[in-house]
């Protein structure tokens, strides 16, 4: 409704502009719902507010609600600056928003006589989004050429992602404790945008093309990783507020899982598994009760690929398994009596023709290749929806090759740079994919 009456009629109220940047940020499309709601705000002129908030010139003197309507005008600016940068700089999209003055006097917002507390998370999110996209614009052109002067570039924004962290920390201590929400939050954001800026920098580099410098950065994102993600699972006031989270927080925990996973795909004798394996689990777990199984669904997709390469067992039972070794005792025990004999406990042939050990466990393996080619197809991908603990209504659902991210196609698994489009070549997504499930996933946005 409001959509419809703003596309061509005047916009009027700043509610508008609210309601459809709500419903850009809890929306895994958002991009034309934002870029609408930009366009509103400029009609509304909230583009001027913080330069008018910055001009103390006594001839200007407003009333206190003009001087209220500024501040709510300049919060709502600053989150649509926030969210199309990040918007572009998620998905690959050129930036729209352009004009960087109009946010230069963000502080202002701290020491206001209207200020809330919600103002400080506000403006750590623009200045770390103002120093993501001047990395971006730098790195991105580069195409994973890494040479000395783009290593000095990336010690230089590790420095300067440091101290905007330690800056906005000091002035979140002033009011919260060390375990509260948007403490948490902004040290995961820190680690998150250390591994960002790394895979930036690798976009198009093969891990067995690398050479020791570039090794050594892909270690250090997945450190970072790691720390993103202990930082969010170990905090109890993150966990319960994940429910309520929007796509780009969701994105910031299951991209570094899945960092994770590549990194162990790619060097599983030199990362500790268990340890990796353990906190991806978790992360999906917790991903699947707050509804989000877009980004658990991709999740448990790469640990059941990574269990496969390593030979691993899944960490639970499924009703796959258990009807695959049902499948497998009933034709062993059909072969036995069709020679003659029964089965003992472990499996052996007892009475009849008698079989060889060593031959019975090259068709135990014979047999169990022949199954995970069934299950994972020629791409690598095929798979059952019980494979990797997901029960789904869809009688005999599998995820085809096609439905797969190009991100995390076998064909790339050696690449750990951020893909081009963003989030959109990393997380199952699309028509055909909601198609071959029977139906959209479940979403709590």
């Amino acid at each position: 409704g409001i959509a419809r009456s703003t596309l061509f009629g005047p916009v009027v109220r700043k509610e508008a502009v609210q309601a459809m940047l709500l419903l850009a940020a809890w929306s895994t499309s958002g991009w034309l719902p934002s870029g609408h709601a930009m366009r509103m705000a400029l009609d509304l002129g909230l583009h001027r507010a913080l330069e008018k908030l910055a001009d103390t010139n006594p001839a200007k003197r407003r009333s206190l609600e003009e001087e209220r309507d500024l501040v709510i005008s300049a919060r709502i600016w600053l989150c649509l600056y926030w969210f199309d940068h990040q918007m572009s700089l998620g998905t690959g999209r050129p930036i729209v928003l352009r004009d960087e003055t109009s946010v230069r006097h963000c502080r202002i917002l701290l020491n206001h006589q209207f200020s809330s507390p919600s103002d400080l998370r506000l403006v750590a999110q623009v200045e770390l989004i103002a120093q993501k996209t001047q990395i971006y614009e730098t790195l991105s052109p580069l195409n994973g050429n890494v040479n000395h002067a783009t290593l000095s570039f990336i010690r230089r924004a590790n420095v300067a992602l440091d101290k905007w962290w330690s800056d906005c920390d000091a002035l979140h201590r002033e009011t919260m404790d060390e375990e509260s929400l948007l403490r948490k939050i902004l040290m995961g954001e820190l680690y998150y945008a250390k591994l960002w800026l790394v895979c930036v920098a690798l976009r198009g580099t093969s891990w067995d093309k690398m050479p020791f410098e570039q090794r050594e950065l892909a270690f250090q994102a997945k450190e970072a990783a790691s720390n993103c993600l202990n930082t969010f699972l170990t905090s109890q006031a993150y966990r319960a507020a994940l429910r309520y989270a929007v796509h780009d927080s969701l994105v910031t925990a299951a991209f570094s899982a899945l960092f994770l996973l590549k990194i162990a795909n790619l060097f599983p004798g030199e990362v500790e598994l268990p340890s990796i394996i353990s906190q991806v689990e978790q992360l999906t777990q917790l991903l699947s009760e707050v509804a989000a199984e877009r980004y658990a669904l991709t999740l448990r997709l790469m640990l059941a690929n990574l269990r496969r390469k390593l030979g691993l067992g899944t960490s639970m039972p499924t009703p796959a398994g258990a009807a695959a070794t049902a499948a497998a005792a009933a034709a062993a025990a059909a072969s036995a009596a069709a020679l003659g004999g029964t089965m003992d406990e472990s499996g052996m042939q007892m009475g009849g023709m008698m079989v060889d050990p060593s031959q019975q466990q090259q068709q135990q393996q014979q047999q169990q290749q022949q199954q995970q080619q069934q299950l994972f197809g020629e791409a690598g991908f095929n798979m059952m929806m019980e494979e990797f603990g997901f029960g789904w209504p869809l009688e005999g659902g599998t995820i085809a090759p096609a439905a797969i991210p190009s991100w995390l196609q076998e064909t790339n698994f050696t690449d750990l740079g951020l893909p081009i489009n963003g989030s959109d070549d990393i997380f199952l997504n699309g028509p055909q994919w909601m198609t071959d499930l029977g139906g959209p996933l479940p979403e709590a946005w």
